[in-house]
């Protein structure tokens, strides 16, 4: 019996996934295609089994599992925005479908990982060497990303502006009042690019066209030094090759470098940071020995504070965990730490005080409790009552906030916040919150997935980028010097849904589990120290789950740029991690 086992087992797992793919996806049962998906599921589940060992199977059913969870909830959620379809006669069909799907494919990818036989060699023309770690190599890297994203530069000549660009474009050109809703830092660079641009020619289209070449070149570097650093640590040639084409011919790599968001630049930062605290938690000591190090992590860090405004809960929330790994070291961790938060917020008082800068809408950290209120006056008004009433009233401008409610949009319910009333009364918002959550729970879950599943569910669909020039009254106009009619049609795929396979390469939740699987595998291997250089990624997930929009590609972009990385690690063995010769950082930057 024991030598039928694994055959019987696939059998029965194919049988699942054979009903569940009729159900999910097809509509008649009646065809040989189910045939085929049976003689496919069969040797490909017998091939996994075989395959298993126990930690792995361990990690990658805890992790299918709760990607089957997700699954089942979110699809009642992407219906009408309620948990009302979870229960019926295909959930456990469905929830087992999942399972067996996911569980299958990332011990698949948990395989490739661990019997990998790729060669780390060398790619030759002449005497030239590609995907080293010289500089050489670093420069050509940056060359090719570059000149890879300049039909995107031309056919969108002079850069792509949403309307949040054309605020800050306004407030660094002086017609508007500086902000930090728009990181101030951020803005002070597209200042200097766009008034160096205008006044050489006079015209601030070039002016904004500076800006976008500076960070076409910026993104191209950062992009270049995560290729550096996974051939120093003797990643297999082709995962560098592929890591290479994907930075290049990724769309949305080009598109956003040709767009004037404060999120390409903190997405670019990011891998650099995840890099630095590689080197720091797996080659302290080496790190740690060389100023120039630490000053580079203080460097890249309060860059992070300034770029993004939640960049400050990746640094903040970082450093506790950084300090007990690493508190045989805590003479020189401690300082490095505190040195990093006073240089930040005493730079931050001084330009705040001498620009006079306000700072950003408290209602841009409340979207979560906000549309829970306004979740629960738009469909339980007539339960509630008058004191009740009045209290929600109290906090908003508007007589019902339930008019306002978007399930998967909270700036219109926090455009009516009475911020100064919140301000004074601050205890009793929480009391209300809290009030409401007792009587109404369900609508609170419901409002908080329907506000942030698609940075956790693959199948859900947003626009992803933007390719016009949003009206203003600064003169500014999109005037294309290419026709670029190839860069048209591969953007005519980007937010398409029907293409199966090709509709995940733009999937913000296609990515976070693809990061999550990779973490899996680390723990599976019992690399627990790893923990931590997802730690700084799993940090801005959660702010972006918090932010005001369900499915906001640009936020999450951070979890595309650092992907590679990621992947990349699991293809160092060891001996690698742990060798301080292979170390970067001195070289890198």
């Amino acid at each position: 019996m024991k030598k039928y086992k694994n055959n019987i087992i696939a059998v029965l797992l194919s049988l699942l996934l054979v009903i569940f793919i009729w159900h999910k996806f097809l509509v008649s049962g009646n065809t040989v295609i189910f045939i085929l998906i049976f003689a496919a599921s069969y040797y490909f589940l017998k091939e996994v089994l075989a395959n298993q060992t126990r930690k792995k199977c361990i990690t990658s059913l805890i992790i299918a599992l709760a990607f089957a969870i997700i699954e089942v909830i979110c699809t009642s959620i992407n219906t009408d925005y309620t948990l009302n379809h979870i229960l019926n006669k295909w959930t456990i069909v469905n929830f087992l479908g999942y399972t067996i799907l996911a569980w299958s494919i990332i011990s698949t990818i948990y395989t490739i990982f661990e019997k990998h036989k790729l060669e780390h060699k060398e790619i030759r023309i002449g005497k030239l060497k590609f995907l080293t770690d010289t500089k050489l190599s670093f420069i050509i890297n940056t060359i090719l990303i570059f000149v890879a994203w300049i039909p995107y530069f031309l056919k969108y000549y002079p850069g792509l502006l949403t309307a949040d660009s054309c605020a800050q474009m306004a407030q660094a050109i002086g017609t508007a009042t500086l902000s930090n809703h728009h990181p101030v830092f951020h803005t002070g660079i597209i200042a200097l690019f766009v008034n160096i641009g205008k006044a050489i020619s006079g015209n601030l289209n070039i002016g904004v066209s500076v800006y976008i070449v500076f960070q076409m070149i910026i993104m191209a570097v950062m992009f270049s030094a995560v290729l550096q650093y996974l051939s120093k640590k003797k990643v297999p040639i082709i995962i560098r090759a592929i890591v290479l084409l994907y930075y290049m011919f990724y769309p949305i790599n080009a598109l956003f470098s040709v767009t004037m968001w404060k999120d390409v630049l903190f997405a670019g930062i990011i891998p650099i940071f995840l890099i630095l605290c590689n080197d720091l938690i797996f080659d302290t000591k080496e790190f740690l020995s060389k100023k120039r190090n630490i000053a580079i992590y203080m460097i890249i860090s309060i860059l992070i504070f300034f770029m993004r405004n939640n960049g400050m809960y990746i640094i903040i929330l970082l450093m506790p965990f950084i300090a007990i790994v690493l508190r045989k070291y805590w003479k020189k961790v401690v300082p490095m730490f505190l040195g990093i938060i006073i240089i930040y917020f005493g730079l931050k008082t001084a330009i705040f005080a001498v620009l006079d800068i306000k700072e950003g809408s408290v209602a841009e950290m409340l979207s979560i409790p906000l549309q829970q209120i306004a979740r629960v006056y738009k469909y339980h008004e007539n339960e509630l009552d008058e004191q009740t009433k009045e209290q929600i009233n109290s906090f908003f401008n508007c007589a019902n906030i339930g008019e306002k409610y978007n399930p998967i949009l909270s700036d219109p319910v926090k455009a009516e916040l009475n911020v100064d009333y919140f301000n004074e009364n601050k205890i009793e918002f929480i009391k209300l919150w809290l009030k409401l959550l007792k009587g109404y729970f369900k609508d609170y879950v419901e409002s908080f997935i329907s506000n942030s599943y698609g940075y956790y569910y693959p199948e859900a669909s947003h626009w992803v980028a933007n390719r016009t020039m949003e009206p203003n009254n600064m003169g500014l106009e999109q005037t294309s010097i290419i026709k670029g009619s190839l860069v048209s049609k591969v953007d005519s795929l980007i937010e398409r849904r029907d293409i199966p396979l090709l509709s995940m390469c733009f999937s913000i939740g296609t990515a976070f589990w693809l990061i999550i699987i990779c973490l899996g595998y680390k723990i599976s291997k019992q690399e627990y120290k790893t923990i931590l250089i997802y730690l700084p990624i799993f940090i801005l997930w959660l702010t972006i789950v918090a932010s005001p929009v369900f499915c906001e590609y640009r936020y999450a972009y951070s979890l595309f740029t650092a992907l590679p990385l990621y992947i990349g690690l699991n293809f160092i063995n060891g001996k690698e991690i742990e060798d301080g010769k292979n170390s970067s950082i001195n070289t890198m930057l």
